[in-house]
C-alpha cells in the first residue's frame, strides 16, 4: 500500500516490482546461493563473480524508472510490448515464449484493445485489467496458456470474465517471479539525473533480511530505512491467508512440507514454501500453520530491529493502522514521510493519499479487526517471543489492535 502511494510521487524512482526475480536469475535464491534461507549479506555478492554481477546490474538498471503519465507515442507503445514481453518470460520460464512475436501480439492486442475502448493512438491504456485479459485471451488462442488467476486482477472481474476457477497449484515447478504476477504499464526508465536526484524505491519484504547485502550492492548510496509494521494479530491473519490463496508461492522444497493447516487441504502446494524463506525455517516445516506464520512476522521485525540498533541508520516507521483510518491521519503519515525524504507532498501524489487507493495484493476484502474472526486461534499462535518483539514495535494492547 505504501510502495503504491509513493509511486504517484514525480519526486521518486521505482523498480517494477521486486527484486527478488533478478536476484534468482543469478542464482542468489535458495537453494542455489547456499544460504539455506532468504539472508545475504556482503559476501554473497562477493561470490557472484564479476559476469553474474554484470548481469544482475544490467537487470536491475533496466528496471529503474517511474510510471509514464500522459500521453504516449508510438516509440513508447514498442517500449511498452517489450516489457510485457520480458515480463512474460520471466514468469512464466516453462512456457515456449519467443520474444519477438510476443511483442507482435501485443502491439496488435494494444491497437484493438484502444479502438475497441475509443482510447487515442499513443493514448497509453484506457483500461489495464481489460487489456491483459485481451492478451492472455489471445495468447491462449495461440496455444500459450497464461492463467490469469496468478495475476493481481479483481476477483470479479476474473470470476466473470474468465472461464476456468482458480488453480490449486503453483504456475509451474520453476519460478522466478512469485505469484500474483506484475502486470506492467507504460514506464519511464530512469536517466542519469534521475539516479542522481531522485531517491530509488527498493520495496521487497524479504530484503529484511539483505541489509547488508544491499549497502555491498550500492556502495555509493545513502541508505534509508522505512520501517512499516502492523499488529501481530493482523499480520499473522494475513499471512495465514496468504498461504491458503492460490498465489505467493516461493520457493520449491527439496522434500515436501508438513505444516499443519497447509499441506492436508492444499496437497499440491505442500512442495511449496511461502513468503519469506525467514532463517530458522528449517524448524517449522511440520509445525502448525499459524505458528508457521508467527515466526516469519517476528522474524523479519526482529532482523530489521537488529539493524537499526545501529545509531548511524537513518530511519523511520510507518504504522498500517495509521493509515487505513481517517484520510487525515493518513495524510499526516505520508506527509512526515515525504519531509525525511525530502520530497515534496504535493499533486498526484497528495491527491491519491487523500484519495485512497483500492486494495493491492489483497486476499480478502479488507475490514477492520478481520482477525478476530480466528481470534482465539491467533492469539494461541502468539507465543511469548512473538509478544516481545511486538512490544519493542509498541503492540503492547490486543484491544486496540485493527
Amino acid at each position: 500500500m505504501v510502495a503504491e502511494m509513493l509511486r504517484a510521487s514525480d519526486a521518486l524512482m521505482h523498480f517494477r516490482g521486486e527484486i527478488s526475480p533478478f536476484l534468482r536469475m543469478v542464482g542468489l535464491a535458495y537453494p542455489d546461493s547456499g544460504a539455506m534461507s532468504d539472508r545475504l549479506d556482503a559476501a554473497d555478492l562477493a561470490a557472484l563473480g564479476p559476469e553474474l554481477r554484470e548481469v544482475l546490474e544490467w537487470e536491475l538498471a533496466l528496471d529503474i524508472g517511474t510510471v509514464a503519465r500522459g500521453d504516449t507515442d508510438a516509440d513508447a507503445d514498442g517500449q511498452f510490448a517489450l516489457d510485457v514481453a520480458a515480463r512474460l518470460v520471466m514468469q512464466w520460464p516453462e512456457l515456449p515464449l519467443k520474444p519477438q512475436p510476443l511483442v507482435d501480439t501485443v502491439l496488435a492486442v494494444l491497437s484493438a484493445h484502444r479502438a475497441r475502448h475509443r482510447g487515442p493512438a499513443g493514448g497509453g491504456l484506457p483500461m489495464l485489467h481489460h487489456f491483459y485479459l485481451e492478451l492472455f485471451q489471445e495468447l491462449g488462442d495461440q496455444g500459450l496458456m497464461i492463467n490469469p488467476w496468478f495475476y493481481d486482477l479483481p476477483r470479479p472481474l476474473l470470476r466473470s470474465e474468465v472461464a476456468y476457477p482458480a488453480p490449486r497449484g503453483a504456475p509451474g515447478r520453476s519460478l522466478l517471479e512469485e505469484p500474483p504476477f506484475v502486470l506492467p504499464t507504460f514506464w519511464r526508465q530512469a536517466d542519469h539525473d534521475d539516479l542522481a536526484q531522485r531517491p530509488l524505491v527498493i520495496k521487497t519484504p524479504s530484503n529484511a533480511y539483505r541489509f547488508d547485502f544491499l549497502r555491498a550492492l550500492f556502495p555509493n548510496a545513502r541508505f534509508r530505512i522505512v520501517h512499516l509494521t502492523r499488529n501481530p494479530a493482523a499480520a499473522v491473519n494475513g499471512l495465514y491467508d496468504g498461504w491458503l490463496h492460490h498465489g505467493f508461492h516461493a520457493h520449491r522444497m527439496a522434500r515436501p512440507l508438513g505444516i499443519g493447516g497447509y499441506a492436508e487441504r492444499h496437497p499440491d502446494n505442500r512442495w511449496w514454501w511461502k513468503f519469506d524463506l525467514s532463517p530458522g525455517w528449517q524448524e517449522f516445516t511440520d509445525a502448525p500453520l499459524l505458528g508457521v506464520c508467527a515466526f516469519q512476522w517476528r522474524s523479519a521485525h526482529q532482523a530489521v530491529l537488529d539493524d537499526l540498533d545501529d545509531p548511524a541508520v537513518a530511519r523511520t516507521s510507518i504504522r498500517f493502522e495509521d493509515l487505513i483510518g481517517e484520510p487525515s491521519r493518513r495524510a499526516e503519515s505520508f506527509e512526515r514521510l515525504a519531509d525525511w525524504l525530502g520530497i515534496p507532498f504535493e499533486g498526484e501524489f497528495q491527491r491519491a493519499v487523500h484519495r485512497g487507493i483500492g486494495p493491492v495484493v489483497a486476499t480478502r476484502e479488507p475490514r477492520p479487526g478481520r482477525w478476530r474472526d480466528r481470534a482465539a486461534r491467533i492469539e494461541a499462535a502468539l507465543d511469548a517471543r512473538t509478544l516481545e518483539t511486538a512490544e519493542r514495535l509498541g503492540y503492547t494492547d490486543p484491544a486496540e489492535w485493527t
